[in-house]
């Protein structure tokens, strides 16, 4: 990566600091989140900008290196999980009912109440922290956004093409109707409304293949939904786009891709991370970012939405289609900014979802982190696993052929794997360094051959993977 910053980056990065300071100066901030080793970066965000040394919870540690004691008080609860919903709904119990010794640490550290609480959980809602309270926190009404079900009908109102769909109830003849009339020969996509809360990460999605009676995604789905939309499955790249909702404007970035990637068999899909190596052809960019420009102004006509979003969708053999809505930071919000490593991004969010008023120039951030993100690409993945690590670390790797391998005495790494625990067994990531990038490739196939690795190398169990057609190049 060049670490030189372009005169715009450098611009922004001032800016932005300088317009936030005074508002975070001298605050205190309790933050919780998932991992502990995730909640470092903010904490750091926010102490750049003058705010006191912040107290975070987190559910487990992570893999990684989590804040210093220098950096945060730091409490981690230990919390048992079987996937990354359970993961943040049983933290969130936690927040709702803090547990007698971790509220009186929380009430030595700030004994007059005066710290802000902000959840750094996208799929969480607690607005209290005993008594504390939240700090950009995001309404009923913009969650409710997320609703699988719910999503379609926004895009039709604000004028956005998408792929057919029905919304059904979860009962199975409801279901495979719909999907034998929708099915285009790859199967069909069914996907759980919001009952028991948001889900991400595929977990509430069901790919039922051709051949399949669907009857297992009938039964898995059913324990967690009262309707069901279901759509055909489209081949192409995942990919995603991000933008900002400001008061008056809406700032939109580039795309990137999501590395959704399909085991050999059964009904699940494996979300394995994003990245921005890719790029679409240039008429589907301006589809994507020109999409995201008219949803960002119908949140904010619709239900007065501020803060960030992103867009989730398939680059279709028919372009670009929208599948669902994150109604808040997502995941690719972190790639877009890797080159700009002065950004105040995630305390600027917080400002704009409070309402803070302040002079935001959502033309000077969009402009800054566009041209970041096309000179600074990203190709990495990452993965839970249920083999356990009990020790954290991290391999170099060389491409030899068509696959990965440990770096031999006197090679240069073509880039990194870390491994180590988590609170669902174990968790991996792949990075390939900035100079191994093929800019404008898909970072999926990348990813399949570093996760063959690990089964190889690590004894892991992801199995065969495969990577989406790219059919719009």
């Amino acid at each position: 990566m060049n670490d030189i910053s372009s005169p715009l980056a450098e611009e922004a990065s001032a800016y932005y600091n300088e317009l936030l300071r005074p508002l975070f100066a001298n605050r205190k901030f309790l933050i919780a989140g998932p991992i502990a080793v995730g909640l470092g970066g903010l904490a750091r965000r926010l102490t750049a900008l003058g705010a006191e040394r912040p107290f975070l919870i987190a559910g487990s540690e992570g893999t990684g290196v989590a804040p210093t004691p220098e950096e945060a008080e730091l409490h981690v609860l230990g919390i048992e999980s079987k996937d990354i919903l359970e993961e943040h709904r049983n933290l969130q119990h936690v927040i709702d009912d803090l547990p007698g010794e971790l509220r009186r640490a929380i009430d030595a550290w700030d004994p007059t109440d005066s710290a802000s609480f902000v959840f750094s959980s996208p799929l969480a809602a607690s607005r209290t922290a005993a008594p504390r309270r939240a700090y950009g926190a995001r309404p009923a009404a913009w969650a409710a956004l997320e609703d699988k079900v719910q999503i379609d009908a926004f895009w039709d109102a604000a004028g956005v093409r998408r792929a057919p769909s029905q919304i059904v109830s979860a009962d199975y003849d409801a279901i495979w109707t719909a999907a034998t009339a929708l099915d285009r020969g790859l199967g069909t996509v069914w996907a759980a409304d919001a009952r028991e809360g948001t889900h991400g990460g595929g977990l509430g999605l069901r790919w039922v293949r051709p051949g399949d009676d669907g009857r297992a995604a009938h039964e898995s789905l059913r324990r967690m939904a009262d309707r069901v939309r279901v759509m055909p499955f489209l081949e192409g790249i995942p990919a995603s786009i991000h933008g900002i909702v400001f008061p008056d404007s809406v700032a939109v970035f580039r795309p990137v891709e999501m590395v959704v990637l399909r085991p050999a068999d059964g009904d699940r899909v494996f979300y394995a991370g994003c990245a921005t190596a890719f790029d679409p052809n240039a008429h589907d960019r301006k589809t994507m970012r020109d999409v995201a420009y008219r949803v960002g102004a119908a949140l904010r006509r619709t239900v007065g939405y501020r803060g960030p979003f992103g867009i989730d969708g398939i680059l279709a053999e028919d372009g670009y289609m929208p599948t669902e809505m994150n109604a808040r930071s997502g995941a690719g919000l972190a790639p877009l900014a890797a080159g700009l490593p002065d950004l105040p991004l995630s305390p600027l969010c917080l400002a704009v979802i409070q309402g803070e008023k302040l002079d935001y120039q959502a033309d000077l951030l969009e402009r800054a982190v566009v041209e970041s993100a096309d000179a600074h690409r990203t190709c990495a993945g990452w993965a839970v696993t249920r083999t356990t690590f009990d020790d954290s670390g991290v391999l170099e790797l060389v491409r030899d052929g068509d696959e990965y391998r440990e770096t031999g005495s006197g090679e240069e790494p073509h880039g990194t794997f870390q491994f180590g625990p988590s609170v669902m067994g174990g968790f991996v990531r792949f990075v390939l360094h900035p100079t191994r990038i093929n800019r404008g490739s898909s970072t999926a196939p990348e990813v399949v051959r570093a996760l063959r690795f690990a089964d190889r190398t690590l004894g892991t169990d992801f199995g065969v993977l495969r990577a989406a057609k790219n059919l719009r190049s």
